[in-house]
């Protein structure tokens, strides 16, 4: 006959049942991570597309900050637009007015309309992403003050190079003294956005996920933060009159006598049109009326 060990079987049965339970726990656990994990990303990739945001809107838009008073800095794009284009001075916008852009366009929902009011708003927008939320069903991103937003400017790396177009060049004069001559435009073009996003501060479930453990700390939030920079060259100036006082820095003959008049005049009697030459002349292009009428 053959002898059947019960005892042992039921020991297999129990260890099976609780290797399965073991395991459903540990999956389960290892699910919620890899949904909030996918719900932190995309609050990270949206950090990195509103510092993108930042960055691109401050180089089409002056910073009219009175505390930063860039418009005081010849090098900076404010600066030299108050000499030049003091039209550009008049489309600003101040890092505040950014924020709020950035809270009611990027960290919305994808249906939110976008208006030239967003500018002005103060509070997180009406909707957020369907996936900003905890498991508990409470936001992620629980007030405007969790987001911080700033630009600033820097020296173009290229204007610290002696061939560059803001270099001086020292050219004769008829009198001796040399006329430097020299084209100004604004050097500080480099452009930064910073953006940066507070999240699960105050998510109590969370908290009770990760717990403090010895040595570890309990969960406390996220920040997460990107700073994007772009090379500008915003400078226009604004109509003819600004764009002749601009170019003519760069015509030593609009801005001295480079060969005296003595010099030339004695040949006249061969050349008659010789007196009607007009050193460093600088004359504005002009549409003709029939053009302008077709």
């Amino acid at each position: 006959m053959k002898q059947v060990y019960s005892k042992a079987t039921a020991q297999s049965g129990q260890a099976m049942a609780e290797f399965l339970v073991s395991m459903v726990m540990v999956m389960s656990v290892l699910l919620l991570a890899i949904v909030m994990l996918g719900k932190f990303n995309d609050m990270r990739n949206r950090t990195l597309m509103s510092s993108r945001y930042v960055a691109w809107e401050r180089t089409v838009w002056t910073d009219g900050d009175e505390q930063k008073n860039l418009a005081a800095d010849r090098s900076t794009t404010e600066g030299w637009s108050s000499i030049y284009g003091s039209a550009a001075l008049s489309v600003s916008k101040a890092d505040d007015e950014l924020k709020a852009e950035v809270i009611q366009r990027l960290m919305a929902g994808d249906a939110t309309p976008i208006s030239s009011m967003d500018r002005k708003q103060t509070q997180l927008a009406a909707s957020q992403p369907a996936m900003w939320r905890d498991y508990g069903g409470d936001p992620l991103l629980a007030s405007a003050d969790d987001v911080a937003v700033g630009t600033s400017v820097a020296a173009d790396p290229a204007s610290a190079q002696s061939g560059t177009a803001l270099a001086q060049w020292s050219v004769p004069t008829a009198d001796g003294a040399p006329y430097l001559a020299h084209l100004s435009v604004p050097t500080s073009t480099l452009q930064s956005g910073f953006v940066s996003m507070s999240v699960a501060q105050n998510s109590a479930v969370l908290k009770r996920l990760w717990p403090k453990d010895r040595d570890l700390p309990a969960f406390s939030g996220l920040t997460f933060s990107d700073t994007n920079v772009l090379l500008s060259n915003t400078w226009v100036p604004d109509g003819a009159i600004n764009n002749e006082r601009l170019f003519s820095q760069a015509v030593p003959a609009a801005n001295a006598t480079l060969v005296p008049s003595s010099g030339y005049l004695g040949l006249q009697k061969y050349a008659p049109e010789i007196t009607t030459l007009e050193f460093g002349r600088i004359q504005r292009d002009v549409v003709p009326p029939s053009r302008l009428s077709q």
